[in-house]
């Protein structure tokens, strides 16, 4: 699945299970693959539920309900649903005439962080705020932040560990981290309330990877300390013990009800990307996989020549392949090494790295293609490269890497010096879909002083990592300089392997078609704009309120290009959210339910994206295979 990225909504390529979160409303381009489909969901009002009753009434909240549409929007339905959360808290939280207020009488106050560098990203925050206090009478005000300083010292905490009691059962947290630190009462550095910061994946391709969000409170993906109030492992281990795409496509159906019952994060929309292009580049296409073949793009005729300049709204935590979970960054990595496989326009595997087979979906083979070389002295990639990897770092407990969680279970062994097997705890025909075993190479040699000290901190901050000094033979272009907070530059890699396979288009046995590239992290939305337009840039994002200006530009290409990310309100479960008063209102579901009943979608989509989004109830998008039927 092409990668879709923070800010960055260039070329795009691959998008790893390691690459969760996309910063909404920013710009650049990449590509991972997503999401579109309009119409047909209750977003006119037809078909939005049957909730409603009256001032203190009891809301009727159908088995799968569309907040925000219909009879599930307005002041009315929001306050019913807030006043059964505040029976169900111990605080004295109530309304006093359309003002909410808490227990010492004071207006209830929230703050919204949104993206200082996008303009669309701060509409959305303000259009949120308006509708809160409108039909639900909170005070609310929008924040502007840095989207990587709000990743680290907001949304990522210490992983700490701990035990909870979840639904009258008592989990421990024995694999926390950063991103999941422990129990609600693990915090993050700093306090906050909600945020609209960030979309996540919704993998398209095999929903079985969102048990990283929501398979039990303790999943690897928690920041917001979200506790499922339904039995959600046990749906999941159906869904895992499926053996066809009917099965599971079957097994998801409770599991999505009740995520667009319980709102974990409140569901707002999905929408394309909108991505404005250099008119004379060839390539981009409006597809889930657009940029799965960027090496065989060019501009004007198809031979080797100029630049491939993109910008992008965000700067880059870091590089290093091993922990990287931000497709930003994915996509400044994936410029100069590629992952083992991606997904061609028809949504097909197609090997990179590496070739996957299976015969019962439970023992999978990998094959290396044989002209795969890092750079000296490591030698030529082997199949130990990968099984040291997978066995010493992926799978140690000290080592902490995005992908732990992927290779929980497996079994890795090598059969060949370019061949290994994986064997799955149970069968999963969809592996490949899931990116679980979407893995970069990492040299062995790299890997073990590390491993052998079961030094993470060394293992991150590795130079040769941080700079992919070692990729050689393995991307299209080599990384020249990164600039921490001003993007990153490349030359031409003129050993690509990908030029000598027998498999894709013509043109990859001339790729890349360009002699150098470029990802420049512009913070002003309008110089990017400014950049694209003089052509200093190739490809930028365009802003839905300014979709329809330079769809009119002839100095401009803009395509929707469909994305899994989608538009969220991530509220703060845990002990450092809800400032304005005891307790934790978000943790209840019917106030989470009220945020959603309280916010427009239809009017959202026209007055924010310009009707360029369709409403979002779970966690799929519509054009999804996995869509569950009941919401036909």
């Amino acid at each position: 699945m092409l990668r879709r990225g923070m800010e960055d909504r260039n070329d795009s390529r691959h998008v790893g299970r390691r690459q969760w979160l996309s910063a909404l409303g920013l710009a650049g381009a990449v590509t991972l693959a997503g999401c579109s489909g309009n119409g047909g969901d209750g977003s006119d009002g037809t078909d939005g539920g049957d909730g409603g009753g009256g001032e203190g009434g009891e809301v009727e909240v159908p088995d799968f309900p569309r907040f925000g549409v219909g009879d599930l929007y307005g002041p009315e339905v929001a306050r019913n649903l807030a006043r059964e959360a505040f029976e169900e808290s111990e605080y004295d939280y109530g309304f006093d005439g359309d003002t909410m207020i808490n227990p010492e009488g004071d207006q209830v106050e929230i703050d919204i962080y949104h993206s200082a560098a996008s303009e669309t990203n701060k509409l959305l925050a303000e259009f949120i705020a308006q509708e809160l206090e409108n039909n639900l009478g909170a005070s609310v005000t929008p924040e502007a932040i840095d989207g990587t300083r709000f990743s680290n010292e907001y949304y990522s905490g210490e992983p700490q560990g701990g035990t909870d009691t979840v639904n009258g059962e008592e989990v421990e947290w024995s694999n926390p981290g950063p991103r999941n630190p422990g129990p609600r009462s693990v915090t993050s550095n700093e306090a906050w309330d909600m945020s609209v910061n960030f979309g996540l994946n919704t993998y398209p391709l095999n929903p079985l990877t969102n048990q990283t969000f929501f398979d039990g409170a303790n999943a690897n993906f928690n920041p917001v300390g979200y506790y499922p109030q339904f039995d959600v492992e046990s749906l999941f281990e159906q869904a895992r013990q499926a053996t066809s795409r009917d099965e599971i496509r079957q097994a998801f159906v409770d599991i999505f009800a009740n995520l667009a019952r319980e709102q974990p994060y409140i569901m707002l929309t999905l929408g394309d990307d909108l991505i404005g292009y250099n008119p004379d580049l060839t390539g981009p296409i409006e597809n889930f996989s657009n940029g799965w073949n960027l090496p065989a793009w060019h501009i004007d005729d198809p031979s080797v020549s100029g630049s491939y300049d993109t910008v992008t709204g965000a700067s880059f935590n870091t590089l290093n392949p091993l922990y990287n979970n931000e497709s930003g960054a994915g996509t400044a990595i994936e410029r100069a090494i590629d992952p083992g496989y991606t997904f061609d326009e028809d949504q097909e595997y197609f090997p990179l790295l590496y070739d996957m087979s299976t015969e019962d979906g439970k023992v999978w083979t990998f094959e290396l293609r044989d002209n795969l070389q890092f750079s000296e002295p490591y030698g030529q990639v082997t199949a130990e490269d990968f099984v040291y990897q997978i066995q010493e770092v992926q799978q140690a407990d000290w080592a902490n890497t995005a992908d732990s969680d992927s290779w929980e279970g497996v079994e890795v062994e090598q059969t060949g010096e370019l061949e290994f097997e994986a064997t799955l705890e149970t069968s999963n025909v969809l592996w490949p879909q899931t990116y679980d075993p979407y893995l970069y190479p990492i040299p062995r040699d790299l890997l073990e002083p590390y491993v052998e000290e079961e030094d993470v901190e060394g293992l991150q901050q590795d130079e040769e990592l941080l700079e992919l000094q070692f990729t050689g033979n393995l991307g299209a272009f080599e990384l020249t300089e990164w600039n921490r907070g001003s993007g990153t530059e490349y030359v031409r890699n003129d050993e690509y392997y990908l030029r000598d396979i027998d498999e894709g288009p013509d043109l990859f046995s001339e790729g890349p078609l360009f002699e150098e590239a470029s990802i420049s992290v512009v913070k002003e939305q309008a110089s990017r704009l400014g950049a694209l337009e003089t052509g200093e840039a190739d490809s930028a994002a365009i802003p839905p309120e300014q979709y329809e200006s330079y769809s009119e530009d002839d100095n401009v290409t803009v395509r929707q290009v469909p994305t899994p990310y989608n538009t969220i309100i991530s509220v703060n479960q845990r002990a450092n959210g809800w400032n304005t008063g005891p307790g934790n209102m978000f943790q209840l579901v019917p106030f989470r339910q009220a945020m959603a009943a309280a916010i427009g979608k239809e009017e959202l989509i026209q007055g924010v994206y310009r009707g360029l989004a369709s409403s979002h109830f779970t966690w799929q998008p519509r054009w999804s295979e996995f869509y569950p039927s009941t919401d036909e």
